[in-house]
């Protein structure tokens, strides 16, 4: 089996290499490293900045180039309720991309894409399974995904009320919608860098310790795969 792996920023791929003989591909502007972890061969690839298009453009060229068989994503993510807590580690169940707004077009809700039977478009329930069996007390919650860091407490209660979304990030509706479009599994696992009533100053002092938080919860997932 061949598994890609798609992760943002620089912070986000050290704790995958270390140790590691990874060899360094240079994929237009994008970097990919191919190591193998738990038996599996990997194709983890940065983003070269961060936000959907260039996460839809990663998950392409590891479905496309090198043909993985399975998706895995994991990032940093803010807490939209105070029931998550900084530093908390939980996979996603579905995905929410808020940003998509035809309404006046179409009639669709908010968040619709006319090809999608609902707003929130799911990932895949076997890798989520894996994840209960991994780690039972593992988080599974829905994620609102747009380009915009949010940073204020107001606009985090209005996705959570809105849409149901328990974290949010820039990320995931990239990778989550050109999978499906694919007919590629997925499976997203975030680690909470900043909570309900942090921003971006807390995200910036949490970053590397959240990052470290999953990579334990990926080595099980790939054993198991």
């Amino acid at each position: 089996m061949t598994v890609g792996i798609v992760v943002a920023m620089d912070k986000e791929v050290a704790p995958f290499l270390k140790g590691k003989n990874a060899k360094e591909i240079k994929y237009g502007l994008y970097t990919v490293f191919n190591f193998t972890l738990a038996g599996k061969d990997v194709y983890l690839i940065r983003q070269q900045t961060v936000g959907e298009i260039c996460s839809a453009g990663a998950t392409q060229i590891l479905i496309t180039k090198f043909n993985v068989d399975v998706v895995l994503n994991f990032g940093v993510v803010g807490a939209l309720t105070h029931e998550i807590s900084l530093l908390s580690t939980m996979a996603v169940s579905s995905v929410v991309h808020y940003a998509m707004d035809t309404t006046s077009f179409d009639g669709h809700e908010m968040g619709k894409y006319s090809c999608f039977d609902d707003v929130a478009i799911p990932c895949d329930e076997k890798l989520l399974e894996i994840v209960h069996e991994v780690q039972p007390d593992m988080p599974i919650v829905r994620c609102a995904s747009a380009d915009k860091f949010v940073d204020s407490a107001e606009e985090k209660q209005y996705l959570n009320k809105q849409f149901g979304a328990e974290i949010c990030d820039m990320e995931s509706a990239g990778i989550v919608i050109t999978c499906a479009l694919n007919n590629v599994p997925c499976l997203l696992i975030k680690s909470v860098s900043d909570s309900l009533m942090g921003g971006g100053k807390q995200y910036s002092e949490t970053v590397l310790v959240a990052v470290e938080q999953y990579v334990s919860v990926v080595e099980k997932v790939l054993e198991r795969l």
